[in-house]
């Protein structure tokens, strides 16, 4: 009880909607950051990638001391003491076009990796909406009773005074009393509720326990558009796009396998600065192609492109698979929404006809037309149609949340991280 009192006093006059609430979470949560960080990881295997296609320069040194051999021509050959400085470039000119297999598989896992952190992204969104949602749902809901309590309040002091003056038996005092108090019991359960689902919204936002939300409209229109609209963008989803970035990266990787049949040619020259003493001092230069044939290797070449062939295949089931998902989420989704629709119009007219039912019954049992038990009916009758409307109001929202993130109707704060 003092938490709620607390929390609705301290609130600052400034709410927040859920967009901010994402926003704070988005610079807050771990797991994006780890996501983000894995994006950077791939992009710079990507570059390495690259760089096995480009020349290599590198500045060599060496000193070598060994015994003098007796010979003295081989001694202008293999003098004692060598002194070797130069400058070597080594320009990779043929690989089976395996390395360009390498960057095209690193261009599809870079981004495989981008859509994944999207998928976390939006995974984050969902789970900030579901706690913000139900902040804002039991905070109706402990509004609604509490506005029951004071009609019961006051029925039971009505009832009270109609007992004194013998208009009523005292037992139907009684009976509101014993409601009234159930409904105290039930205002401890759900502020206990709504404690924890506070400090799970500050867990996951990093906003205070007390912070304002944007209430729902109570009116909003939910338009719901065709099913074969949302389907027709199941290619766009991140979870999809992952799969079909994967089996492109698959394909590269049985290219990549296939190549190491083809043979290598290397080009290596180096500049010499210092050369030991004898017949090669004068030498500056030299330049080496070497080429390699591969002839036999025990199998295992083609033991790797049957591998690669096959991660291919696996990768092609689990895009067939997420799409068959996807399609399965949207279509599920959409008719719970379709539905939820439906439902919150009923219950918002039989919380309006109980609302009515338990006034016109409160005016005729005072008039002695009604019995007591039967406005003890329309009572609870009415806070129950009440309440449930409610809650389907922020479900519904939910759901609407839930089908836009399936068929990739993405929120820009989303899009703007991949930026």
């Amino acid at each position: 009880m003092v938490f709620i009192i607390a929390l609705f006093l301290s609130q600052s006059a400034h709410a927040i909607g859920l967009d901010q609430a994402v926003q704070s979470s988005l610079q807050k949560n771990e797991v994006v950051g780890q996501s983000k960080e894995q994006v950077v990881q791939v992009e710079e295997l990507k570059k390495q990638a690259t760089g096995s296609v480009l020349p290599t320069i590198a500045l060599e040194g060496s000193y070598l001391i060994q015994p003098e051999v007796s010979d003295p021509i081989a001694a202008e050959f293999f003098p004692d003491r060598q002194t070797t400085a130069n400058v070597s470039l080594n320009q990779p000119l043929f690989r089976g076009l395996r390395e360009f297999a390498a960057i095209r598989r690193q261009n599809s896992l870079v981004a495989a990796q981008k859509q994944t952190f999207m998928v976390e992204v939006m995974a984050l969104y969902q789970k900030v909406a579901d706690s913000y949602m139900e902040v804002l749902s039991l905070e109706q809901d402990i509004r609604n009773i509490e506005a029951q309590r004071g009609i019961y309040q006051d029925r039971v002091k009505d009832l009270q005074a109609r007992s004194r003056r013998g208009e009523s038996s005292g037992n139907e005092a009684f009976q509101a009393q014993s409601t009234s108090a159930a409904l105290d019991a039930e205002f401890q359960i759900q502020s206990g509720k709504l404690k924890t689902a506070r400090e799970n919204f500050a867990f996951l936002t990093g906003l205070p326990v007390d912070t304002k939300l944007d209430d729902v409209p109570e009116n909003v229109v939910m338009t719901l558009q065709p099913l074969s609209d949302y389907l027709a963008k199941v290619e766009d989803r991140p979870d999809v796009k992952v799969k079909k970035q994967q089996t492109e990266a698959s394909n590269e990787e049985v290219s990549f396998a296939k190549g190491a049949h083809w043979p290598t040619l290397d080009l290596t020259a180096n500049y010499y600065l210092i050369r030991p003493e004898g017949f090669t001092e004068d030498l500056k230069w030299d330049v080496l192609l070497k080429m390699k044939l591969p002839l036999y290797e025990g199998g295992t070449t083609q033991s790797k492109v049957r591998e690669a062939a096959s991660k291919r295949a696996g990768a092609d089931l689990a895009l067939n698979e997420a799409r068959r998902k996807a399609e399965a989420e949207i279509k599920s989704l959409h008719e719970s929404l379709r539905l939820r629709a439906d439902q919150i119009k009923y219950l918002k007219l039989s919380a309006e006809l109980a609302e009515k039912n338990y006034k016109f019954l409160l005016r005729d049992s005072r008039r002695g037309l009604a019995r007591s038990t039967d406005v003890q009916v329309g009572l609870t009758e009415y806070r129950g149609q009440k309440r449930a409307y409610d809650a389907a109001r922020y479900q519904a929202q939910l759901e609407r949340i839930r089908l836009d993130l399936a068929s990739a109707n993405i929120p820009s704060i989303l899009t703007k991280e991949l930026e």
